[in-house]
């Protein structure tokens, strides 16, 4: 569809609008998550001043998703660079990190990214540099609080990219992907509407909600009572004045998604290159990727020389290789980030056969226990080490196939 023409903001936001909508609490109805309490509702916030320029529509933008927590300050506004928040009071000052594990950190992310895959909103969870402007989204323990999230005001248009907000840090990506898109669409402008399946109403209900491309009408609390809304100047770019359409002002808001061009980093980190290993051994193969967008989905593939004999979709490189034939082994790796961008590494190790002597001993593995000094007990960026790594039985088998001996290449 066309453009819409831009919008106008008055000098300021005259006294009906800053109204009495509740529309900062998610409220989670019972049974639709199994970690989700029944919180209830919170005092009504404000619209936000007007007295800023106007963002240029269709301009991309960042969300940054904190999972590390934060010690807030005060009197500086909502900067997320600055981890400021007019709500510092609220949680006396400091918000606690999430304490999920790694993997779920990253589900969390992923379920963020694909509601918001139609448009300009990179989701990271990694701080980006100061002269990038981002809205925060600090996730996890907010205290004995009554309610899932919160946001400082609603932010018409936008007018002020760089707002923190704040949510319960679930465990659930359905429920915290929903509540963190609502709690930052608040400070994008968007308000609460009755339709349940979408990300803007009060409720986290049990359906799979998202930014929707209908018309709804817009609520004051959550009761669903109706009201007039505060932004009609860029509601009613899309709909009749009291309702709202996330989906286009979404698009309006940041314009379509911004390929990603940034090829990612490979590093093989374990086994060591060149390293020698007697049998039995437990030998991890592991991988530290970075990337302007880590973690994401990577297309994982293994070759021994040009023939694949592995592949699989994981946000880490971390497989187990328990008792692989003895032979002599090169490995190249190659991912393959979710914009096609690729990065390979290659790993040259060998295995001797069960009471060989390892030459080196005292820097190599000897007691079968798989651990090498300066090895795979050494942690790195983006290296997730599951206890039963996925496909690990699977890479074995076609280790066997694929090893050559020692001295001579094996035949393809």
């Amino acid at each position: 569809m066309d453009a819409p023409a831009p919008v106008t903001y008055p000098e300021s936001v005259p006294a009906p609008l800053v109204s009495a909508l509740a529309l900062l609490p998610v409220l989670l109805l019972t049974g639709a998550d199994a970690d989700a309490a029944l919180p209830v509702a919170t005092p009504p916030i404000p619209v936000a001043d007007t007295d800023a320029l106007a963002r240029a529509p269709g301009t991309p933008t960042t969300l940054y998703v904190n999972f590390d927590g934060a010690v807030l300050r005060k009197g500086c506004g909502n900067d997320a660079r600055r981890d400021c928040s007019s709500l510092a009071d609220l949680f006396d000052g400091y918000v606690g990190p999430f304490t999920g594990s790694f993997a779920q950190r990253f589900s969390i992310i992923d379920a963020t990214r694909r509601d918001v895959d139609d448009f300009g909103v990179r989701v990271v969870m990694d701080r980006p540099p100061d002269d990038v402007d981002y809205s925060m989204v600090l996730y996890g323990d907010l205290g004995a609080q009554t309610f899932a999230g919160i946001a400082p005001y609603i932010d018409c248009g936008d007018l002020r990219p760089g707002d923190t907000s704040f949510s319960q840090g679930y465990t659930s990506p359905l429920s915290g992907a929903t509540i963190i898109l609502q709690e930052a669409a608040h400070t994008w402008g968007l308000e609460h509407v009755d339709s349940p399946v979408d990300t803007l109403n009060p409720f986290k209900t049990s359906y799979n909600q998202a930014f929707t491309d209908q018309c709804h009408k817009i609520v004051a609390n959550t009761d669903l009572d109706a009201t007039s809304g505060a932004c009609n100047q860029v509601h009613t770019l899309f709909c009749e004045a009291g309702y709202q359409n996330s989906w286009q002002e979404m698009l309006y808001l940041f314009g379509t998604p911004v390929p990603d061009t940034s090829s990612p980093t490979l590093t093989i980190t374990s086994p060591e290159q060149g390293s020698v290993h007697a049998l039995p051994v437990t030998l991890p193969l592991y991988g530290e990727i970075t990337d302007d967008y880590h973690p994401q989905r990577y297309q994982i593939r293994i070759f021994q020389g040009d023939k694949l004999i592995y592949e699989e979709e994981s946000h880490v490189l971390s497989l187990n290789l328990e008792d692989p034939p003895a032979g002599a082994y090169e490995l190249r790796v190659e991912i393959a980030d979710e914009g096609g961008n690729m990065a390979e590494d290659v790993v040259s190790f060998e295995i001797l056969p069960e009471g060989s002597e390892v030459p080196g001993a005292g820097d190599t593995d000897t007691d079968g226990d798989g651990t090498e000094s300066g090895g795979a007990d050494e942690g790195g960026c983006g290296v997730d080490r599951p206890s039963a790594p996925r496909g690990a039985l699977a890479l074995l088998v076609l280790l066997a196939a694929a090893r050559r001996r020692r001295g001579s290449l094996a035949a393809s």
